[in-house]
């Protein structure tokens, strides 16, 4: 089957694949009586044959050291709480570096360290956390439980980043992480201190604290989050992912734009490692990933380098949260028929992309149609977020999940109309303000031919 996967990347032209390597399974042990007893060589040697494949055919190789999968016997002392951690995270590394460094063209060492910091150690929703009340409780403060993680993660980072400089058969490899970001607006007036203090805890303090030793910044963009009272609000209005992520493809380019400009004396490029959306109908998936091209491109034409594109992906996999539920795949899986791949349209569409480095017109508006009239004829698809009488999302994902219709909100690449404050006092000073209003002006050239048909290089 892995073979299968493989095939079905390299037919759509891509020329990077990324994948994992899971620590445990390197490691299935605390290497308290020193690190050979505790090693599964075996494992290291089929991680290295996996690569190997991947060269076979005609890919560079994108390895990632964690990619949330922390060890259960870590989990148990604290995990990344702990100093010991980096420690023993840099025995996996340099067993993983020593082993396949000659094969790997760029390393991501940590995959959005403060999702995971976040869920295990201060909700409690992922493996491996176990938080008590009083860590829920001061999780934000400097000395909280997440401040604490995110730190030990930084020196970890840092010291896997030399290792991997150390070695001459890295040469050429360059390394860096992956950084979740989402765009969060606030709900109503009163929930603005909260994605200040959101943003202040997760967009650039980590990647500031490791900017001298990065050769890249990997960018994972799903969409927007608004935030009320203590969680997220479903807008009505506004079209979500299976998920529960809002569709809104600006954002990236909102992003990519806040970082550059954070961030261009350091010279560094941008990646974008993850960007996708789960839609088992495959409906939203194509005008999705064509409006978010749209927006890298965008953020391209304004000298803003990235080196390439990848999309989450290939085929349907497992949530932490989530399980099997949402469906991100442009490959359906089907688990009830020896786990048969089932290429999806968006499949099609993003090879085409890929091929031919352009995003047709004719493709563009043909994926909005389709949407559009899905909506128009009041069809629903799969929902896996239970929402509260407030409307406000659970973390937690649901096994069965409800169906929740398609919306017609032209979310396009520059043509999303973002809406003002939600709270009653909001709308009272909009409601009388709002003879006063200047009328609003149709954003101009996103739909222009000669910005469609250009070609978009670098794309990965």
């Amino acid at each position: 089957m892995f073979l299968t996967q493989l095939k079905l990347a390299k037919d759509t032209g891509v020329s990077i694949f990324r994948l994992g390597i899971d620590w445990t399974r390197i490691m299935p042990a605390e290497p308290v009586n020193g690190l050979k007893e505790t090693v599964n060589f075996a494992a290291l040697e089929r991680y290295k044959w996996i690569i190997n494949k991947v060269r076979s055919y005609g890919m560079k190789v994108m390895l990632t050291l964690f990619h949330h999968s922390l060890p259960p016997w870590a989990g148990e002392y604290g995990g990344w709480k702990l100093e010991k951690t980096v420690d023993y995270f840099m025995y996996f590394t340099r067993l993983v570096v020593d082993s396949v460094s000659e094969l790997v063209d760029y390393w991501v060492t940590f995959n959005e360290p403060h999702v995971f910091c976040m869920l295990t150690y201060c909700a409690g929703a992922w493996p491996g956390g176990h938080p008590d009340m009083l860590e829920v409780a001061t999780s934000a403060l400097p000395t909280g439980v997440f401040n604490q993680a995110m730190h030990w993660m930084a020196v970890a980072h840092a010291k896997a980043y030399d290792y991997i400089h150390q070695q001459r058969t890295s040469s050429s490899s360059i390394v860096g992480v992956a950084h979740h970001v989402s765009f969060m607006r606030p709900y109503g007036l009163f929930d603005v201190a909260a994605v200040s203090l959101a943003n202040s805890l997760t967009i650039f303090p980590y990647v500031d604290s490791i900017s001298d030793k990065l050769d890249f910044i990997g960018i994972n963009y799903y969409g927007q989050e608004v935030v009320c009272g203590a969680g997220l609000k479903l807008v009505e209005t506004d079209e979500y992912s299976e998920s529960g992520r809002g569709v809104y493809p600006d954002g990236l380019f909102r992003m990519l734009v806040q970082f550059h400009e954070r961030y261009k004396h350091l010279k560094l490029p941008f990646i974008i490692t993850e960007n996708g959306v789960s839609d088992a109908t495959d409906v939203i998936r194509r005008p999705y990933l064509l409006e978010h091209l749209l927006a890298i491109y965008a953020a391209m034409t304004m000298g803003i380098p990235v080196l390439g594109y990848l999309f989450w992906t290939i085929s349907d996999n497992w949530e932490w949260a989530d399980g099997y539920g949402p469906k991100f795949g442009l490959v359906a899986v089907d688990r009830e028929n020896g786990l048969a791949r089932i290429p999806r349209p968006s499949y099609y569409l993003f090879s085409k992309v890929v091929t031919t480095g352009k995003i047709t017109r004719e493709d563009r508006a043909q994926a909005w149609y389709d949407l559009q009239r899905a909506a128009k004829e009041k069809r629903t698809r799969p929902f896996h977020r239970a929402v509260n009488k407030h409307g406000l999302m659970y973390a937690g994902g649901l096994d069965e999940p409800i169906q929740r219709p398609f919306i017609e909100r032209d979310w396009r690449f520059g043509h999303y109309e973002m809406e003002g404050l939600q709270d009653p006092l909001s709308r009272l000073a909009r409601w009388f303000l709002q003879p006063f209003g200047i009328r609003k002006r149709r954003k101009h050239g996103v739909d222009d031919d000669e910005f469609v048909l250009q070609t978009l290089e670098h794309t990965v």
